[in-house]
């Protein structure tokens, strides 16, 4: 549910005439964007269209060649970028590459409070007990005593979110989660994520998506990208549309919805 404040709050994330080109190629044009706290976001669109250049900037992995940036009062190329980042998380696939098999997974979720990768020396007993109760409060509590190394992906995924829990992120970007999971683990981990959607406490979610069927009851709002532009940005029930996938994906869509959840068919030419 959109909180009734989030309208006339400040946008936790802003982006403002953002653009970003690689030589001779403009991969995003003109990005205008803005989460505000109670806001869910779906950033959707065909390969190519920009996403992940997109996230890259946002967490400061590349450099935007215009336009601005902006994280709570913080903009990108003024304010120290390694401070900005400890308001805004990234869950991906690769940052489970950079965690060490043995680590355990207290320490992984600890890290999370200074944004650090594999925490060298002990856990201060405060950190320890905070991340034990985040993780039994998230449904975790089982893999207290576990290390990086022997989890699934589904449960590497609700570990790097405990993490981000425990950093008190304001925004959240999910990149792809559920890719690599089988359709069972995907459903336990979609109904796991909407449940911490809905927590008083939760940050405001950006999911990276290439399947609408992963878009939950919580993504209150969709930005459409296509060929590095914004189609259409705003309420899911208003930008989730037949028509508007039609022309992001350059082919002729029926989307169709029961009981909250989205299916995509492609109609005969």
């Amino acid at each position: 549910m959109t909180n009734p404040r989030a309208a006339s709050d400040p946008p936790v994330l802003s982006v403002e005439s953002l653009r970003f080109e690689r030589g001779s190629r403009h991969i995003l044009d003109n990005i205008n964007w803005q989460v505000r706290a109670g806001e869910h976001w779906v950033i959707l669109g065909p390969n190519g269209c920009g996403k992940t250049s997109l996230i890259n900037l946002l967490t400061g992995y590349d450099m935007a060649t215009a336009g601005d940036i902006r994280v709570g009062d913080a903009t990108f190329g003024e304010a120290d970028w390694r401070e900005v980042r400890k308001r805004i998380g990234l869950v991906g696939s690769t940052l489970t590459f950079y965690l060490e098999p043995n680590e355990p997974v207290i320490d992984a979720v600890v890290s999370g409070r200074e944004a650090m990768i594999n925490l060298i020396g002990d856990v201060k007993p405060a950190l320890d007990k905070e991340a034990r109760a985040l993780l039994k409060q998230f449904g975790c509590g089982h893999l207290v005593e576990s290390r990086w190394g022997v989890l699934s992906q589904g449960e590497r995924q609700k570990i790097l979110i405990c993490r981000a829990m425990m950093a008190k992120f304001q925004v959240l970007i999910l990149d792809e989660p559920c890719a690599g999971l089988d359709p069972v683990a995907r459903e336990h981990f979609l109904t796991w994520l909407q449940k911490l959607a809905t927590r008083k406490d939760a940050p405001s979610l950006v999911l990276v998506t290439h399947h609408v069927e992963e878009i939950l009851a919580c993504f209150n709002r969709v930005l459409l990208m296509k060929e590095g532009k914004v189609l259409a940005a705003g309420e899911t029930v208003k930008v989730l549309t037949s028509a508007n996938l039609s022309e992001a994906y350059g082919a002729k869509l029926k989307l169709e919805s029961s009981r909250e959840r989205y299916r995509l068919q492609l109609q005969s030419v």
